[in-house]
C-alpha cells in the first residue's frame, strides 16, 4: 500500500473529489503546479507529467511494465496503445489528450488497498472549493463543514 503518496491530488482529482472546470488542461496544470515548481500548460506537457505519475505509481505499487504482463492496469505496451487509440477514436482528441484521459482513468480506479489517500482541503485559498461528493448539498455549507465530512469520509 502507498502512503503519503506525491500525486494524491491528483488521485482526489481523478476520483470527483475536487470539482472539474471545463478545462481540463487548466485544473491539471494547477494540481502539477503544487508539486512541482513549473505549471504545464500544452496538452503534451500535461500528458507527460501524468504518465511520470503513472510511472511512480507503478513504481511504488512494484508493478512491472513490460510486453508479458497484461493485468489489472493495463500495464504492457500492446494495450497501453490500444486504450490510447480507444480513447482517441471515442473522445475525438489528440494522442497526448487520450494519454490524459487514460491516466485518470487508472488513478480513478485506485482502491483503499493500494493508496491511502490524505483526504482533500476546501477553503477560500484553494482552486478546486467544491468536490464532487458535495455537489447535492446546498451551496451555503461552509468550508468547515466540508472539510468534517471529507476528514469523517477519509477515516
Amino acid at each position: 500500500m502507498i502512503e503519503n503518496f506525491r500525486y494524491n491530488d491528483l488521485v482526489l482529482y481523478c476520483k470527483h473529489w475536487y470539482k472539474h472546470s471545463d478545462n481540463i488542461l487548466d485544473d491539471l496544470g494547477y494540481i502539477f503546479s503544487q508539486i512541482y515548481a513549473w505549471t504545464p500548460k500544452t496538452e503534451e506537457e500535461v500528458a507527460q507529467f501524468m504518465l511520470r505519475a503513472i510511472d511512480v505509481l507503478y513504481d511504488q505499487l512494484k508493478i512491472k511494465f513490460d510486453s508479458e504482463y497484461n493485468g489489472h492496469y493495463n500495464n504492457s505496451f500492446a494495450s497501453f496503445q490500444a486504450e490510447i487509440k480507444n480513447r482517441m477514436r471515442l473522445y475525438q482528441v489528440s494522442y497526448d489528450m487520450a494519454c490524459i484521459y487514460w491516466a485518470m482513468n487508472v488513478f480513478s480506479q485506485l482502491s483503499r488497498n493500494e493508496i491511502k489517500l490524505n483526504p482533500p482541503v476546501y477553503g477560500k485559498k484553494e482552486h478546486f472549493r467544491m468536490g464532487g461528493l458535495f455537489s447535492e448539498r446546498p451551496i451555503s455549507m461552509t468550508y468547515a463543514e466540508m472539510n468534517r465530512i471529507a476528514q469523517k469520509a477519509f477515516k
